[in-house]
């Protein structure tokens, strides 16, 4: 195993965990939460900063410079980005699309009918061009970036998976272990306004089966852990594409049984079929396998060496 060189590491993102958050979104969102496990797993000192307070100057105190969703950056700070070319981008769900994926509520019959993303988002090229590589969540999601005719990506990374901090597999090790015990019952579904998400879907499916089911909405993170702990069954039937899925991984490992649909990025990886000490074990690396892409391609910026093969050798991919 190569040994982990420290890289003076930047981390851009529109809001972190800590942001201020207005009435309508008032807990952080699946991104945030991913990128604050992150920062936890993060085997060297990680600098952040959001998109808005982001500067050419400073961008330049930094070896390499990690992308996470961030539509409110400057232009002149992406155009710092493409100049120095030294960053990775990490794909929470469709940058490349206006509609940034959620292809129901798109105008265009192609997105909303084939859920497929045919945008040709010209600022991004450039952007994706001159970047060390991109870090996709799924196999799934990277397949939205391939059917575009417009993206190429460079080289191309799977995560397999949402990013889950210490605290998820302690809270799931006592509920296996049997010390936190429930007397489960009844389903759980999540709300969301965003049709892409299912939850009409979810809510008929519960109804048709003589379930009314309790509806997860406007509660913090780990209060709808505490839910789904003591619920025996979660359903989420997205209408499109869900990029990973971070609520179906923490209800199958809190003991519930999951109805989920082709949609969600994370049924199709090959981890999530395992039984559930080894997919743990798979889930459990996402983190430290992040920042084993980012060397790597930190090292290949290093040496100069601009082609994926050269310092990747075989893509990298979650254990099978």
């Amino acid at each position: 195993m190569m040994s982990m060189r420290p890289l003076r590491t930047l981390f851009i993102a529109d809001q972190f965990m800590q942001s201020v958050r207005d009435d309508q979104s008032r807990y952080p969102g699946g991104a945030e939460q991913t990128d604050q496990a992150l920062m936890q797993a993060a085997p060297w000192h990680v600098d952040t900063v959001t998109s808005r307070e982001a500067t050419p100057e400073l961008l330049e105190n930094f070896d390499v410079h990690v992308l996470g969703n961030m539509k409110h950056a400057r232009p002149e700070v992406m155009a710092a980005l493409v100049h120095q070319g030294r960053h990775v981008l990490f794909e929470h769900d469709v940058r490349i699309c206006h509609w940034r994926g959620n292809f129901p509520a798109a105008c265009d019959p192609i997105h909303r009918w084939l859920g497929r993303c045919i945008c040709p988002h010209r600022p991004l090229r450039s952007l994706i061009a001159s970047s060390l590589g991109m870090i996709f969540l799924t196999h799934h999601q990277l397949s939205v970036y391939r059917r575009n005719p417009f993206f190429r990506p460079p080289a191309v990374q799977v995560l397999g998976s949402s990013v889950f901090g210490q605290e998820f597999f302690d809270r799931v090790a006592r509920v296996r272990s049997g010390r936190l015990r429930t007397d489960r019952r009844g389903t759980c579904i999540a709300y969301s306004a965003h049709r892409i998400k299912g939850f009409r879907a979810a809510l008929s499916y519960c109804r048709k089966r003589g379930v009314e089911p309790q509806v997860i909405q406007n509660i913090n993170p780990q209060e709808v852990l505490d839910l789904m702990q003591r619920c025996a069954q979660f359903v989420f039937l997205p209408a499109r594409l869900e990029p990973a899925g971070r609520m179906p991984v923490e209800a199958r490992f809190l003991g519930c049984e999951v109805v989920t649909n082709r949609h969600v990025g994370v049924t199709g990886e090959a981890w999530w079929h395992l039984p559930d000490s080894q997919a743990l074990e798979v889930l459990r690396d996402a983190g430290p396998r992040f920042w084993r892409i980012v060397q790597q391609l930190g090292a290949m910026k290093a040496s100069g060496r601009r082609q994926a093969g050269e310092a990747l050798g075989p893509r990298q991919e979650p254990a099978r």
